[in-house]
C-alpha cells in the first residue's frame, strides 16, 4: 500500500469512529445541557413553591389572627350586651320584693364587714326611698346619699375608715373574669 492509501485509509477510519462516536457525543452535549436546563428550571420551580407555600402560610397566619380579633370583638360585645342587659334588669325589678331583699342583703353584709350601724349608705338616686326603708329596717343610723351609680349600695363607716362597695358596677366587675371565663371555655 501506498503512503496516500494509508493516509485515506486512516482518515476513513477516523471518519468511521467520528460517525459512530458523533451520535453519541452529540446527545452527551444535549443530555448535559438539557440537564443543566432542567436542573435551573427545577431550582426555579423549587424558589415558586417556596415562595407559594410562604404566602399560602402567611394568608393562613393572617386569616387566624383576623377571626381570632373578630371573636375577641364578639366576645366583649357579647359581655356588653350582658352587663348591660343586667343593668336593664335591675331596672325592671326595682321596687320588686326580690331586689328589696337584694338590696337588704348587701346592706346587712356591708354593715357586718363595717362592724358599725352608724353608717353612711350611697345608693341610685333610683333606690335612695328603698333603702331608707331597709337602713330604718335594720335599726342603722347615719344617713342615705345618693352617688351617681346604677344599682346596689356602697356602705361605709360615719368616719370613713371602712367603705364596702355593692354598687352594682363593683359586683358585675368582679364576676367579669367568671363570665370570660365560660365564654371562652365554651368556644374551646
Amino acid at each position: 500500500m501506498s503512503l496516500f492509501e494509508d493516509l485515506i485509509n486512516s482518515k476513513i477510519r477516523e471518519l468511521e469512529e467520528l460517525r459512530q462516536n458523533l451520535p453519541v457525543d452529540i446527545e452527551s452535549k444535549i443530555r448535559r445541557e438539557v440537564d443543566a436546563a432542567l436542573s435551573k428550571f427545577s431550582a426555579q420551580i423549587a424558589n415558586v413553591e417556596s415562595e407559594v407555600t410562604l404566602e399560602k402560610e402567611r394568608i393562613l397566619y393572617d386569616a387566624v389572627v383576623e377571626s381570632r380579633r373578630k371573636i375577641a370583638e364578639t366576645y366583649e360585645q357579647l359581655l356588653k350586651d350582658l352587663i348591660e342587659a343586667v343593668y336593664n334588669e335591675v331596672d325592671k325589678a326595682r321596687g320588686t320584693e326580690r331586689y328589696i331583699k337584694f338590696l337588704t342583703s348587701l346592706i346587712e353584709n356591708a354593715v357586718n364587714y363595717v362592724q358599725s350601724r352608724d353608717v353612711i349608705i350611697y345608693t341610685s338616686p333610683k333606690d335612695r326611698g328603698v333603702v331608707e326603708t331597709v337602713a330604718r329596717s335594720l335599726g342603722l343610723t347615719g344617713m342615705v346619699a345618693e352617688k351617681d351609680i346604677r344599682g346596689g349600695v356602697i356602705v361605709a363607716a360615719r368616719d370613713g375608715s371602712v367603705a364596702v362597695d355593692y354598687s352594682l358596677e363593683t359586683l358585675l366587675a368582679n364576676k367579669i373574669d367568671d363570665l370570660k371565663h365560660l365564654l371562652y371555655s365554651e368556644t374551646v
